[in-house]
């Protein structure tokens, strides 16, 4: 039947607009009557298919609910236009396959890297209709059971005993790199992507917030990442950590870095404003997968100033820091920050188990005292938080000083960290240096990039 149960069909809609961003190509594979078409086109999403019967094309006028369509049989179309595609829709279309077929096509989904939704009726006989021979179930002993045993790629989404909804079974990398930005910043987040990718064949996660822009990076995987944040009009050098969109904005990064531990073992953060060096990899090294906390970069002081506030003349007194209100708010002990040092948020490694550090940190960012007043409370935002966990959970290990500020070339490794300047740290080794942090004119990142290359 060119028709489908109508089961599911909400939640189907609700997951497209929760998974799939609205710039995927998307190809449905057995339009019938365009029921995809109907449920999900009118949300954006460009959406082309593949009818094998004419009188289909015809009687349901998919030629105007669709982009394009290809009257066709998928398994022999070429294979350069389907790899024009991101996502596959094979709605009923399984079933209308010999096994052999469908799990030739399910294979080269896998084997080019394609996302797909599919969807099956349950042990159904079928046969021609309306003249219509495709429309014939070759496999109509499908169950839940051995839907999994032959595809055993799929993941079931939505199911009863009469239907079921697929898609691709999550495959865990064991490493990958996470980012994130706004609209405002995809052009330094397109850039330290492709920084990253000259020196590093891992994956990388970028979150766009409220954003389906798309980092088009080899092995790069750009999700969707709706929050109470808005958008920034202009980026500007300095933040103003008094800004309370700031504060929203900087405090996902606990969220977003425990959503990507789905997608990989262990995920290194990178701040957005940054060029990765020939040693970027070399982050994962520093960390032990075992732990139970993120390792986070060494930073630059030990104690921060702002605004006339905090600073510490010694870790004798460190009632005037500017974590003190925070560690009275949590009572956490301050009396640790001789061992944990001072840690920045800018480059940090997490693996699977440091989950509950990344929940409790997301969870004290969310506090209400600090909600109504960051600028006491969490002056440098999330970064102050951390301070309050390192503290709890003795998190004495972590990244030394990883990256500089700036893209000063020809830079001078003594075997020790120095300053050549207010808040440009050289790191001890050269390999340490693995990235180069702050600027965000993207003609000089661009140059940068280059001569890093070279």
């Amino acid at each position: 039947m060119p028709t489908s149960y109508p089961i599911y069909k909400d939640s189907v809609r609700n997951w497209f607009l929760q998974n799939v961003p609205l710039d995927t190509t998307i190809l449905d594979i057995g339009a019938g009557c365009g029921t995809y078409s109907d449920l999900i086109r009118g949300y954006g999403y460009k959406m082309d298919a593949v009818e094998i019967w004419e009188p289909y094309i015809t009687k349901y006028d998919l030629k105007n609910k669709y982009g394009w369509v290809y009257e066709e049989n998928i398994l022999k179309m070429p294979f350069n236009i389907l790899d024009a595609y991101d996502f596959f829709i094979l709605g009923d279309v399984l079933e209308h396959l010999s096994v052999e077929n469908a799990k030739w096509l399910m294979l080269f989904l896998k084997q080019n890297k394609k996302q797909y939704l599919v969807a099956v009726p349950y042990v159904m006989e079928q046969g021609e209709h309306e003249g219509n021979v495709y429309e014939t179930h070759l496999q109509p002993d499908l169950t839940p059971e051995n839907m999994l045993e032959r595809y055993p790629d799929l993941e079931l989404l939505y199911g009863n005993n009469f239907y079921g909804y697929y898609t691709n079974k999550k495959q865990k990398h064991e490493k990958a790199y996470v980012l994130y930005a706004d609209d405002s910043y995809y052009d330094l987040v397109d850039a330290c992507c492709r920084s990253i990718r000259n020196f590093s064949d891992y994956p990388i996660y970028v979150y766009m917030l409220n954003s389906s822009q798309k980092v088009k990076v080899d092995n790069t995987y750009t999700k969707r990442w709706d929050c109470d944040v808005i958008h920034l009009k202009k980026r500007n050098d300095y933040i103003d950590r008094e800004d309370k969109q700031i504060y929203k904005l900087l405090i996902e990064r606990p969220k977003i870095v425990r959503d990507a531990l789905k997608y990989a073992d262990v995920v290194a953060y990178v701040d957005t404003d940054s060029i990765a060096s020939p040693y970027v990899d070399s982050i994962f090294d520093y960390f032990n997968v075992e732990s139970d906390y993120p390792y986070f970069t060494k930073g630059i002081y030990d104690f921060l100033i702002i605004n006339g506030r905090g600073g510490a003349s010694s870790y004798d007194d460190l009632s005037d820091t500017l974590e003190a209100p925070l560690c009275e708010l949590f009572k956490s002990d301050q009396s640790k920050r001789k061992y944990t040092g001072y840690r920045q948020t800018g480059y940090f490694v997490a693996g699977q188990n440091s989950i509950d550090f990344l929940d409790i940190w997301g969870h004290r960012c969310q506090h209400p005292m600090i909600l109504k007043d960051n600028a006491r409370y969490a002056p440098y935002n999330e970064e102050s938080v951390l301070q309050t966990l390192l503290y709890d959970f003795k998190a004495y290990r972590g990244l030394p000083l990883v990256y500089v500020n700036g893209l000063r070339k020809g830079l001078e490794f003594k075997g020790h960290e120095y300053f050549m300047g207010e808040w440009f740290k050289v790191p001890a080794q050269k390999d340490n240096l693995l990235f180069y942090h702050g600027e965000k004119d993207i003609d000089k990142i661009n140059e940068f990039i280059e001569y890093l290359k070279l």
